[in-house]
């Protein structure tokens, strides 16, 4: 019964800690003098060694007397035959067995001085728990491995995160200077242009955790919409597309006042994924059409096209995150292979439901999408955020601020913006040259870049609180990383506000306006 127990101990826990419990599960059953274990449990990494003797833990000074005799035990050949080695309790009875398919995965040795050991039932056991100690190493191996790979993963995409918020950051800047400089007023391709840098902004997000997706994680910003708004402006995201191919769009639309509460950004991006899918899936001169209709408690909209279809056996995988494979609807044409998966999940977070028909390969598709109706209750709370301009700063007029970044086209486009609405704006790309700076300039704040060369943000920071004349300097983190490790230790770092390229600009001047200090 022990023996059948062991494996329901093994999820969870490393290999030496599988190892351990083996020992001693044997230990209670078979009587053993010597149990030794030299199993590499890790890639790259240096072996388990242990001994027990009678029973008890041997320590690194106690394993000096074994030395000679273990040296031998790695010569003795795997199997159940018993092997006579003299030892420094005596004459003992060895076997040798493998911790896995060969030698190399690790051997473990069982002795005793009794002359009956071991028995045919003791070496039955023995086999058997050492192939499930075994299994479990194995098993732990693989769950390291996979834990080592998504860490990996994590890493590139915050890397990659970061390095499309720098090119982000300065883009969004200059749109909101060539705003203000036309006084508040846009065109519409300028309107554009801010929409999609919006719309990428939170792809980059998306992108450095994968895992929100399928976890449902991913925050909304809610405010009473109409599905026409959101249907008008998928269709100026997917138009390239449709246009560069030919493709006849048709819409009909049966909007008669009917409300959703929900995202924009994301519902926007739920119907243009769709939508450019259709187009991809569509030959040149295909036709593509897109019907909405309302219910008593529900919107509905429908996306159809009369292109590729989709194949029998690829339907039930068709809203699988990463899904691999040629006949893949996200990857045969190219993408990430997130755009059903990200489709699904965000038309759930709003209590919907997504579904796709169609009548085979080459008979096109049709994909439905079924979204609740807002109630009374959040048509009154919802508010459409608008695009604020920020006016000048008469409150503050004057108020110094330093700052640094080592991305020229983001730190001269800020630097404009917040001269424009009242700072008084120095820079710096280099961080030795902003401490020379900062003693003449006399900052009231500093806005600072972590990742700067040479010297990173937190280090300038705690150069810059270590000159007496910056003792109450009030310092803003800039920078391209966003995770909940970065903002802790960016408050740690003496940081009152951490904000993340592309920056809100009417939410650092709303920081830099406010003279107390919010929590990072």
């Amino acid at each position: 019964m022990g023996l059948l127990a062991l494996p329901a101990l093994w999820p969870g826990r490393d290999g030496a800690a599988i190892v351990g419990l083996m020992t001693q599960a044997i230990e209670r059953i078979v009587p053993l003098d010597i149990c030794y274990v030299d199993v590499p449990l890790l890639p790259r990494t240096p072996a388990l060694v242990q001994m027990r003797v009678c029973g008890t833990p041997v320590s690194a000074d106690g394993m000096e007397s074994w030395r000679d005799a273990v040296a031998g035990w790695h010569h003795l050949p795997i199997g159940t035959g018993v092997n006579l080695c003299d030892t420094p309790l005596g004459r003992a009875r060895i076997i040798r067995l493998s911790m896995g398919f060969s030698a190399g995965q690790g051997s473990i040795w069982f002795g005793a001085l009794a002359p009956t050991f071991p028995t045919v039932n003791q070496i039955a056991f023995l086999r058997a728990a050492t192939s499930q100690a075994a299994t479990g190493i194995l098993a732990a191996r693989a769950a390291h491995e996979r834990e080592e790979a998504n860490r990996s993963k994590d890493e590139f995409l915050a890397m990659l995160g970061h390095e499309l918020r720098n090119p982000l950051a300065p883009i969004s800047t200059a749109l909101g200077l060539i705003r203000r400089e036309n006084g508040g007023v846009a065109d519409k391709y300028h309107e554009i242009l801010e929409r999609q840098v919006a719309h990428l902004s939170r792809l980059v997000e998306d992108l450095l955790d994968v895992s929100r997706i399928t976890r449902g994680k991913i925050e909304l910003t809610r405010e009473s919409l109409r599905i026409g708004s959101i249907i008008t402006r998928a269709v100026e995201s997917a138009s390239p597309l449709v246009e560069q191919r030919q493709q006849r769009l048709s819409i009909a639309i049966a909007d008669d006042g009917a409300r959703i509460y929900g995202d924009l950004t994301r519902l926007t991006q739920t119907f243009s994924n769709l939508l450019n899918n259709a187009a991809k899936y569509t030959d040149v001169g295909g036709e593509i059409r897109v019907n909405a209709r309302t219910s008593d408690s529900h919107i509905t909209v429908s996306i159809s096209d009369n292109g590729a279809g989709i194949s029998a056996d690829l339907m039930p995988r068709l809203f699988r995150i990463f899904e691999q494979g040629r006949t893949t609807i996200d990857r045969s044409k190219g993408g990430l292979g997130i755009g059903l998966a990200l489709v699904r999940n965000m038309v759930e977070l709003h209590g919907g439901t997504v579904s796709a028909s169609s009548e085979g390969a080459g008979k096109g598709a049709t994909f439905t999408v079924t979204l609740p109706l807002a109630s009374g209750e959040e048509v009154a709370r919802a508010f459409p955020q608008k695009l604020q301009i920020p006016e000048a700063l008469p409150d503050r007029s004057g108020a110094r601020v330093l700052l640094v970044d080592d991305n020229l086209d983001g730190l001269v486009s800020m630097e404009a913006f917040l001269t424009d609405v009242g700072f008084d704006v120095a820079t710096a790309f280099d961080p030795l040259q902003a401490l020379d700076l900062a003693a003449q300039f006399r900052p009231d704040v500093a806005i600072l870049d972590i990742g700067l060369p040479g010297m990173d943000g937190y280090e300038l920071a705690a150069a810059l609180r270590a000159q007496s004349q910056h003792a109450g300097l009030r310092l803003f983190a800039l920078s391209g990383y966003g995770h909940a490790e970065d903002l802790k230790r960016s408050h740690a770092a003496g940081f009152e506000r951490h904000f993340v390229k592309p920056v809100a600009l009417m939410d650092l001047v709303d920081a830099l306006r406010d003279d107390r200090k919010p929590a990072t």
